[in-house]
């Protein structure tokens, strides 16, 4: 074969892209080029820096044989094995793979990446993480659009909010994030959970079929059978909502059939029950519950020692419930109440339980690596929603996506 060497640094020009290196080789008959050292290519829309190089001057395709970088105006791409094709500005990259934009950053096994409609997909083992907002998503497949700032995870997926000390994980079949611009400077963000909802964080638990976090609210909704634990205390209703002040809850709002329950043993619960519910949280704990609508209580006031003193079954309009110590110590009706304090000795069996009493410890997430394991409600548990509390679809966002 004809081949044409430099070893004291040389260049390969075509109609779109310099190439220089320390070291280098070209076949005319085959249109391969192979560079060592220094290697350098400048295209008109990213430059390709690397120490070994193949580079084919027909078909266009930069084949990357070592540590590389190629860099453009918007985004920062790291590789040590894959190709890059110069016309199409399309990649196929290897061995954990960088892509990052704007303070995010894309690895997996494997990436592909089209620079021109602007997306990449990542798969295997991958990790898109967002250095401002401080929150990552994993899983073994995503697609990010990089020009609409949007992303969807599976398999396995899971979002990890780091932004406070303790780390919060969140998983579900599939994980998507989307931003808006607003009509100034700032954007907002949906993060959309589907199916098999677990989240985890040692002072907070959930469970729901689906949820979405919007960052313009601060809001978390949670639909479906939703359930939140704050260390004792179970939450449940038809739907929840959960308001947030830098990544920390600062009150909860219950929406229909809310329900709260505080074990004391395996016979006696602390439970309030009511149309809605608003529950406020300080550093983390729940400190104050407003109860409202159809409120009924079935709580075991307790000497300081935490023997249990007897048995309150009551009813009335609003009811203020307090917490110290991350225990139910009292309630407050507003209004008219009326019910029966009983001894512990002569509760009645049939009162011992609201009619809506469910305790779903079974269900909970034990850490962060259960939130994969599915444990559904007993068949007969889950509550019959008196109207349609579903996340919408945005049609849009969607069609963005792909």
């Amino acid at each position: 074969y004809d081949l044409g060497y430099y070893f004291e640094g040389g260049t390969l020009m075509d109609e779109e892209n310099v190439l220089t290196s320390d070291w280098g080789e070209y076949s005319p008959a085959t249109k391969q080029s192979v560079f060592n050292h220094d290697v350098k290519l400048v295209n008109p829309k990213f430059v390709l820096t690397s120490d070994t190089l193949k580079y084919n001057t027909f078909s266009k395709i930069a084949t990357i044989l070592g540590p590389s970088n190629i860099v453009s105006d918007n985004n920062h791409i790291y590789s040590e094995r894959g190709f890059y094709n110069t016309l199409s500005e399309q990649a196929e990259l290897l061995d954990r793979s960088i892509l990052t934009n704007e303070g995010k950053k894309l690895i997996g096994d494997s990436l592909f990446y089209d620079r021109k409609v602007g997306y990449g997909e990542a798969f295997d083992n991958i990790r898109m993480t967002d250095t401002i907002n401080k929150n990552m998503l994993t899983g073994d497949y995503c697609f990010y659009n990089e020009l609409a700032d949007s992303a969807f995870a599976t398999k396995r997926a899971v979002a990890i909010d780091y932004s406070q000390g303790d780390s919060l994980f969140m998983h579900g079949d599939t994980l998507q994030l989307i931003s808006y611009n607003l009509n100034t400077d700032s954007v907002f963000r949906l993060m959309k959970a589907y199916h098999k909802v677990r989240m985890y964080r040692t002072d907070v638990q959930g469970v729901c079929d689906s949820l979405v976090y919007n960052s313009k609210e601060s809001c978390l909704t949670m639909y479906t059978d939703p359930i939140l634990w704050n260390e004792g205390q179970q939450l449940l209703g038809e739907e929840i909502k959960i308001y947030m002040n830098d990544s920390t809850i600062n009150w909860a709002h219950i929406i229909n059939q809310a329900l709260t329950v505080e074990m004391k043993d395996s016979v006696h619960y602390n439970q309030v029950s009511g149309k809605e519910m608003k529950a406020y949280f300080e550093n983390g704990d729940m400190r104050h519950i407003e109860v409202i609508g159809n409120v009924m209580t079935a709580f075991h006031p307790e000497e300081k020692d935490s023997t249990m003193t007897g048995f309150n079954n009551m009813e009335g309009s609003v009811l203020h419930l307090y917490m110290k110590e991350k225990k139910m110590e009292k309630g407050m009706f507003v209004g008219k109440s009326n019910g029966t304090l009983y001894p512990m000795d002569q509760i009645p069996p049939d009162k011992l339980r609201l009619s809506t009493f469910a305790w779903f410890d079974y269900v909970r997430p034990l850490n962060k690596e259960d939130i994969f394991n599915w444990r559904g409600e007993k068949e007969g548990e889950t509550l019959k929603p008196t109207t349609d509390r579903k996340p919408k679809t945005d049609k849009r966002s969607l069609i963005n996506m792909k």
